[in-house]
């Protein structure tokens, strides 16, 4: 045993039982690799998807993910997803690739996938961004006119009323008198 040589405390090493002269080597992290043989890990026979195809699974009943360019289909997870079936759904119809790394999905869940894995999708037929569609709101009031006007009668009606109540205060003073 070492007597804490090199520690500026002689003893120290024995009293924690360490041997102090030993280095130990140290491992770089390394992700954990799933050891899943290739029938465990993806479908026995995986299909090459059209996008357009993916995308008409967006129902709770009937839900598929792109992810990566794989096709995943996750509707017997629906109800046993962390952040409910609503999070899934707002990702069909789409690559969800970015979705699902801004999670920061842990690996137990990256483990999962391969229990949902279908196919690939050709990435020729995936669009590189959707298109914004502006929504059909028929309410939109573009003069804004009313919210003009209810933002007058907040201001003059408290005024109004403040007036209301000096006149009534100084004519019963004036009566009293």
């Amino acid at each position: 045993m070492n007597s804490g040589r090199g520690l500026g405390m002689p003893g120290l090493a024995w009293q924690l039982g360490e041997n102090v002269t030993m280095r130990k080597r140290i491992k770089p992290f390394v992700r954990p690799a799933y050891n899943l043989s290739p029938a465990d890990s993806m479908a026995s026979d995986p299909k090459n998807f059209v996008f357009d195809d993916v995308i008409k699974h967006n129902k709770t009943k009937d839900c598929w993910l792109v992810i990566d360019g794989k096709v995943y289909d996750v509707t017997p997870f629906m109800e046993d997803h962390p952040g409910g079936d609503e999070v899934l759904l707002a990702a069909t119809g789409k690559d969800a690739t970015d979705d699902f790394e801004d999670v920061g999905h842990s690996d137990d869940a990256r483990g999962m996938m391969h229990k949902y894995y279908i196919g690939e999708v050709d990435k020729s037929t995936v669009p590189k961004k959707r298109a914004y569609v502006k929504p059909a709101d028929s309410n939109y009031n573009h003069d804004k006119t009313s919210e003009f006007v209810i933002k007058i009668l907040q201001f003059i009606v408290p005024l109004v009323i403040l007036g209301l109540a000096f006149v009534v205060r100084s004519y019963t003073k004036e009566k009293s008198a």
